[in-house]
């Protein structure tokens, strides 16, 4: 991989020019975040416009053409020399570019510069703007003319946008009449918008100078007096719901009892901006207390955490496909929250999303997605969506539940507001460098859900799962740091040899009949297998095992009133 890029370095180093999506810097010991970030929001825009992936901006090489060897010089660049300063290189651009970009730590190579010596030399990929999102750096666009930096030009962001408005629900244009907006609801997004750029008072105070109609403009809801359906949605009093066509977006809140019977329920329609803040009103927090492992002091944690929560509900309202009518739902019970809406989940898989390094650049409604970044109502798929498993993890509950279907295309997310197995909130506290995977792996099997071999072998090397398939349970080792061994051995299921030897007891004293062995165990059996067809299946299956090996025998004729009797006396002293 290394020569490779390598071998990429020296093809840019011979180009006669920096090209639009790759930029040079000599970088020798610093260089200013500030205007990095305005690279980022360049090269971004100019690597979607040239059709690629990605830009990139190149550390530690001067930008002229040395006459001997042809090649950029490369002079080396002490610039996020420690991990340290390179989160805080990612984290300066997060925020201060919009949709945010989450850059990876840089490749780094080693490359001899012009008197032989090694130097180091740092390669930042840029990925290129989602489609129909232009990136803007403390909202301004940026882009190239040729090799310089500069504002985007216009006609390059009027074709940046155009990508979203060409298969964008949301972008569509649909009335000049500015009274369809609820004031209410701007203000509220004000508010938000205000919380997202704290950090930068001079963006606040011009916001705060704008009328309705340039505050909306800016967050992109309206071109040229235009209000997009994207407007209505968010910020559009009811009645503008006639100018979305057929869709009637709204969001139907539902609260059943503990059997799943209906309790309530309430509609929430547009704005939905108002409404999202309505819906997480109504939802029941309580306390739940956790106790560490032999600690005497619980901690208590809400059921539901409200980042989650509404981070459930702003990806719905984001990615619901409106083209296909329905509403977003959100069903409330008394151990957990379904969140559910209509559309492809777009990455594919959780899996993938969990273990992506880059964030989702597609986006189904972008025009909405990118006005609800702005105002700080979600965060890109990717990193949202990884962010709720990460919540549930550091508060020790169990993982989120996605579902994906397929006719209709839907995405169903279940959060869940109890805990299902104390002996996993053990583990997690006992093990805190698990990582996030291994975490998603561990509340698998606290689900019992089947897991790949290699994933379970991952836990078992830990000594946090044993058994095998199905009867994969907490291992000893977690059971007994945690003082929960009861709790492991009555897991662990019953020891055949301990229920016929309470057969062989009860037979010594006389032949029984089926129904009085049934008696004897099924009481027992009831700790670990709940269903009693299941553990009248057990004991048949028992007494068959004993009656093969001569232990027991069955006398009488084979009806109902058949006995089970011992092959041979049976010493009941209870001293043996």
């Amino acid at each position: 991989m290394t020569h490779d890029v390598t071998t990429l370095l020296d093809e840019w180093r011979a180009l006669p020019r920096e090209t639009e999506w790759l930029e040079f810097k000599r970088a020798e010991k610093s260089f200013p975040y500030d205007d990095m970030a305005r690279y980022v929001s360049a090269l971004a825009n100019e690597a979607n416009l040239a059709g690629r992936d990605a830009g990139w901006m190149v550390m530690g090489v001067e930008d002229r053409i040395d006459a001997a060897s042809g090649l950029r010089p490369v002079t080396g660049t002490q610039f996020a020399a420690t991990m340290e300063e390179v989160h805080r290189v990612k984290e300066s651009i997060a925020a201060q570019v919009t949709p945010s970009v989450a850059l990876e730590a840089p490749i780094q190579l080693s490359v001899p510069d012009a008197s032989g010596k090694p130097a180091r030399v740092l390669l930042w990929r840029i990925p290129a703007a989602p489609r129909g999102m232009p990136v803007a750096c403390k909202g301004h666009w940026w882009g190239r003319a040729g090799e310089k930096l500069g504002a985007l030009a216009v006609h390059k962001l009027d074709s940046l946008r155009a990508q979203a408005a060409q298969n964008d629900w949301s972008a569509a244009l649909v009335s000049d009449d500015w009274t369809l907006l609820d004031p209410r609801a701007v203000a509220r997004a004000r508010d938000l918008f205000a919380g997202r750029y704290d950090a930068q008072p001079d963006v606040v105070a011009a916001m705060r100078q704008q009328d309705d109609q340039a505050f909306v403009h800016d967050l992109r809801l309206a071109v040229s007096g235009q209000l997009t359906r994207a407007a209505l949605v968010l910020l559009g009093r009811p009645a503008a719901v006639a100018q979305l066509g057929d869709p009637r977006p709204r969001i139907t809140w539902e609260l059943l009892d503990h059997v799943g019977d209906p309790v309530t329920h309430q509609h929430f329609e547009l704005p939905l901006l108002l409404g999202i803040d309505a819906l997480v009103e109504r939802i029941r927090i309580i306390e739940v207390s956790l106790l560490p492992p032999r600690q005497t002091a619980p901690l208590v944690h809400p059921n539901y955490d409200d980042w989650v929560i509404r981070e459930a509900l702003h990806n719905c309202v984001a990615h619901q496909d409106y083209s296909l009518g329905g509403r977003i739902r959100v069903t409330e019970t008394p151990a957990a929250l379904r969140f559910f809406n209509l559309g492809e989940f777009l990455p594919g898989s959780v899996e993938r999303v969990l273990a992506a390094r880059q964030p989702e650049q597609r986006y189904r409604n972008a025009c909405l997605a990118e006005a609800m970044v702005k105002l700080s109502l979600m965060e890109t798929n990717n990193w949202g969506v990884k962010r709720m498993f990460r919540k549930q993890r550091e508060r020790f509950f169990p993982m989120p539940d996605f579902d994906l279907a397929d006719s209709p295309p839907s995405v169903s997310v279940t959060i869940h507001g109890r805990i299902l197995d104390e002996r996993y909130v053990h583990a997690l506290m006992l093990n805190t460098d698990l990582s996030l995977e291994e975490a998603v792996l561990l509340d698998q099997v606290q689900k019992g859900r089947s897991i790949a071999a290699g994933a379970l072998r991952r836990l078992r090397d830990k000594g946090l799962v044993e058994g095998r398939g199905k009867k994969t349970h907490i291992s000893a080792a977690v059971a007994i740091a945690t003082g929960t061994e009861v709790d492991y051995v009555n897991q662990k299921g019953p020891h055949a040899q301990d229920y016929k030897d309470a057969v062989c007891r009860l037979l010594a004293l006389t032949p029984q009949s089926r129904a009085k062995i049934d008696e004897l165990l099924l009481p027992k059996l009831a700790l670990w297998i709940p269903e009693l067809a299941d553990r009248k299946h057990y004991v048949k299956v028992l007494l068959a095992e004993m009656a093969r090996q001569g232990t027991i025998k069955n006398i009488g004729k084979p009806t109902k009133g058949a006995l089970w009797a011992m092959n041979a006396p049976m010493n009941t002293d209870n001293s043996q």
